[in-house]
């Protein structure tokens, strides 16, 4: 599995490479893989699925008109089970924790390195019979070979990834964007209604960028069970200094 699968819907492959000295510069320093816990810099519902609801909306503060047209959810039924989904999603069962805000654009603008990158399935489940809750969150993949280039100007978004065994740093990128809410990053080319959504944080304290895509579904019998499942992609940068 390829950087191209984890970031499905928002990565366009060219031939462009980045410029030599660019790539010598990165290079010359060792490419580093960051080990982080499932719930870093996330944050999760109360374990009380009667306040699930309430917690789930808190976020919704957040949501602009631009962010909600981009938003499709698909619903059908089987065998009694009503399954809802949406990809990619701003509204998600785990939140990349406020505190990671962008309160200014120009905080982002620079050059930064991948030191992480993986999938990750978060699961709340409960049971109402009994009020059980289940919760689990699974790294599903982790991506230690591919080096990533990001640079973002005041306008533009662009990465480059070089793959395991390649000598160059190919272009995987090149959007125009958006930051919604302070926490919410919209990729396009000239309609922000086709963005691809993501959500952006800054770890502040470790001078790392976090970009968070998520992939929802939730899958219910009335009266029975109900369960809140999101995949996330999650590319960890440090700035390159």
């Amino acid at each position: 599995m390829k950087l191209i699968v984890i970031f499905i819907t928002i990565i366009i492959l060219t031939s462009c490479s980045l410029q030599k000295e660019t790539a010598t510069r990165i290079e010359k320093k060792p490419k580093e893989n960051v080990e982080l816990s499932t719930d870093y810099c996330n944050v999760y519902p109360r374990l009380e699925w009667k306040q699930w609801d309430n917690d789930y909306e808190y976020f919704d503060k957040y949501l602009t008109s631009d962010i909600m047209r981009t938003q499709m959810g698909l619903s059908y039924t089987k065998d009694g089970v009503h399954t809802w989904f949406c990809m990619p999603s701003a509204r998600t069962h785990v939140q990349l924790d406020t505190a990671t805000m962008i309160n200014n654009k120009n905080e982002i603008i620079g050059e930064w390195r991948k030191i992480s990158n993986r999938i990750i399935t978060y699961k709340d489940s409960a049971v109402f019979s009994n009020e059980q809750i289940y919760r689990t969150a699974n790294v599903d993949f982790e991506n230690l070979d591919d080096d990533v280039y990001l640079n973002i100007s005041d306008k533009k978004f662009n990465m480059y990834v070089k793959t395991k065994g390649s000598d160059k740093f190919k272009k995987q990128i090149s959007r125009n964007y958006k930051i919604e809410s302070k926490r919410y990053l919209m990729l396009y080319k000239l309609s922000k209604i086709n963005s691809a959504i993501s959500f952006i944080g800054l770890d502040k304290a470790n001078d790392r960028l976090i970009i968070n895509s998520h992939f929802v579904e939730e899958r219910k019998v009335k009266n029975v069970y109900i369960v809140y499942q999101s995949t996330m992609t999650q590319i960890v940068y440090k700035r390159i200094k």
